[in-house]
């Protein structure tokens, strides 16, 4: 019985609050309806900037192949010379995590933005396409001096950029690293997904196609830097070998050209040595030409880093803002902030009175 009592108790101060909310509305209707155009109208004033600031999307599709870890014939040529058999990059570089903390890369980034690029008929460097593009000194970087977003990089090279190129620069990195990404959207496929957002489809564009470029080209300089230098250790060996080969050829041909008719047996020794060095020396040299061309082709003959799926194309579309949900959030903060402040300041007159 007690219990009953208790619910009714409870559900009566409900209704009794409920009723003194209707009351508190009715006798102040005319200033909470005013904080509400107040909220509606901030709301609608965000919407119309977010509906202002038009942003599209680039999507590039990619399969990052695996390595083999073995090096093929490069690896079977650097045996025969005794340099070492392990003669590829190790592929966890390039994998996992591990991929995607590289794409993150300062550097990286700093070499894409001092690259050139062609764009409306010219070509200059990526970073000043950028500051022509991005619109940013009228969003993010609105409040900084007018000398960041009217910078012109002269400068490709970022060991000898300027201070204020470096800065400029960084601010420059952080904004395209959070318009950047990389995902995997089915766990079970390996296809990967680089998106770009930016206010300009041109600007987005360019820049997807040119940091997978960067990416591409790191990794390639990267993996075939030990076969770039065993490349150059057969050349110098050949071009050595091609220069013992003449000498001892010429001395050869010398040597019997002077002694025709060989009488003693020391005279002919030496003619048989000259001949043996000879031709020891030719099929040295002939295994290293060989060696040397087998290289040229294996390094021509390694698999790209990417296999592009899908590639993105101009125009993109524009994703722009949805009317609405802003304003209508706007409306009832402007409801509930101006039912508090009418209520503190009842409660401050009751206590004054």
């Amino acid at each position: 019985m007690s219990n009953l009592h208790l619910d009714q108790f409870s559900f009566k101060n409900i209704l009794y609050s409920f009723f003194n909310i209707i009351d508190f509305i009715k006798k102040h209707y005319i200033k909470l309806v005013l904080g509400s155009v107040v909220g509606g109208f901030s709301g609608l004033f965000i919407e119309y900037q977010k509906y202002q600031d038009i942003s599209y999307k680039s999507e590039i599709v990619f399969v990052l192949e695996g390595e083999n870890g073995s090096g093929g014939g490069i690896a079977d040529i650097a045996n025969s010379l005794g340099i070492g058999s392990s003669m590829g990059v190790s592929s966890s570089l390039f994998s996992g995590e591990n991929f995607k903390e590289l794409l993150k890369t300062k550097a990286i980034y700093r070499k894409a933005i001092l690259t050139k690029v062609k764009y409306g008929g010219k070509e200059d460097i990526f970073g000043n396409f950028f500051l022509t593009k991005s619109q940013i000194d009228k969003y993010e970087w609105k409040n900084l001096p007018s000398d960041f977003y009217t910078h012109k990089f002269k400068e490709t090279n970022p060991q000898k950029i300027s201070i204020q190129d470096r800065n400029v620069l960084d601010l420059i990195y952080e904004h395209l690293k959070s318009k950047t990404s990389i995902t995997i959207e089915n766990p079970k496929s390996s296809f990967q997904t680089l998106a770009v957002e930016a206010r300009s489809d041109t600007l987005a564009f360019v820049w997807s196609k040119l940091y997978l470029k960067t990416v591409t080209d790191f990794y390639i300089d990267t993996k075939t830097k030990k076969s770039q230098e065993l490349l150059i250790i057969l050349g110098k060996r050949v071009d050595s070998l091609r220069s013992a080969l003449y000498y001892t050829q010429g001395k050869l041909a010398n040597y019997n050209d002077q002694n025709q008719q060989i009488i003693f047996q020391s005279a002919r020794i030496i003619a048989e040595r000259l001949q043996m060095n000879s031709s020891q020396i030719q099929g040295m040299y002939l295994e290293a030409v060989r060696n040397y061309d087998n290289l040229k082709f294996s390094l021509v003959k390694e698999a790209p880093l990417f296999n592009v799926i899908s590639d993105t194309e101009l125009p993109l579309i524009g994703n722009k803002h949805s009317w609405g949900p802003i304003t209508l959030v706007g409306l009832f903060l402007g409801f509930l902030i101006s039912a508090l402040i009418v209520y503190i300041i009842g409660v401050y007159k009751e206590l004054i009175s």
